[in-house]
């Protein structure tokens, strides 16, 4: 069996450890990008793009002191089959996309196309939460990734995963890179904990900087996570996938619908896995789950 994956766990480099989708007081957040800076470089990350909404913030007025800041935006546009609007998360680019957000009449491709255009990507943002169906996302092409998770909507409406409208895009051709992010806005508002430094991005790279991140995004060079580590993804040249993580309760390789396996431990926390593979299946991805429920995500693994 042939498999088909751009594996970060082989390449030269060193992890560094980041969130893509974060909002400030400059739209619907709570914190100013000062305080978002201090929190972030004091949890240990290494990089942040700070995505608020209908405006992109000049990040060379900012000092990052050490965390690398990353310029992006997010724009909610277009109209779902049931209504509701898009999520568009831009990521490199340095001015204001010029559209008019919250706007049901601008159309999600042309944000994409747009930050393609200047030389950034584009995630959909929380398609569970959004309330965009297959269909919605069927439409769409040429963005980066989709979020898997959001911490923030996990928190608020329990509308963070959305693994399984992942898994039917790609059961129906495409291959979106996947993403963790915190999207943070509440910090502690009302029934909502603090959505911030929960979910990330581990991107392998040769050093730290926008230009280095936002190549290894393009090309898939990181796995995300909210907790465990994915230390190792091998296959060999039967298709034999093995995977050595942190030690976790569950090791799951999710497939083709109806196919994969997942793996549980029986007494000791699981390190490894192999997963010989089964007839059939067009692509596999890689979840890993300790014992507090938080789980790391490999991109997918497709069959050639």
């Amino acid at each position: 069996m042939k498999r088909r994956f751009v594996n970060p766990f082989k390449i030269q480099g060193s992890w560094f450890k980041g969130n893509v989708h974060t909002h400030s007081v400059a739209s619907d957040g709570t914190k100013t990008s000062e305080e978002l800076v201090e929190m972030y470089r004091g949890a240990g990350y290494h990089f942040l793009s700070i995505t608020d909404h209908s405006i992109v913030l000049d990040i060379s007025e900012l000092d990052g002191n050490g965390l690398l800041l990353i310029p992006g935006g997010e724009m909610c546009v277009g109209r779902s089959e049931v209504g509701t609007t898009y999520h568009i998360v831009a990521l490199g680019v340095v001015e204001n996309l010029p559209f008019k957000d919250f706007d049901h009449d601008v159309d999600p491709q042309d944000i994409i196309d747009h930050t393609n255009a200047v030389g950034g990507i584009s995630i959909i943002a929380h398609p569970y939460w959004s309330g965009l169906n297959h269909g919605d996302l069927m439409k769409l092409s040429g963005y980066n990734g989709v979020e898997i998770y959001n911490m923030s909507c996990e928190y608020e409406r329990n509308t963070g995963l959305s693994g399984s409208y992942i898994d039917g895009m790609i059961a129906a051709g495409k291959e979106p890179y996947i993403y963790a992010v915190d999207d943070q806005h509440a910090a502690g508002r009302e029934q909502v904990p603090i959505d911030a430094c929960g979910a990330w991005i581990n991107v392998k790279t040769e050093s730290l900087s926008v230009k280095n991140i936002l190549d290894a995004l393009k090309k898939g060079h990181f796995y995300s996570s909210t907790g465990p580590e994915i230390k190792d993804i091998s296959i060999d040249g039967d298709g034999v996938i093995s995977v050595e993580c942190s030690p976790v309760r569950y090791i799951s390789f999710v497939s083709t619908p109806s196919l994969g396996m997942k793996f549980h431990a029986e007494g000791e926390p699981l390190t490894n896995a192999v997963y010989p593979g089964r007839p059939g299946e067009t692509y596999v991805r890689v979840e890993v789950t300790d014992y507090e429920g938080r789980t790391a995500w490999s991109n997918p693994i497709y069959n050639s």
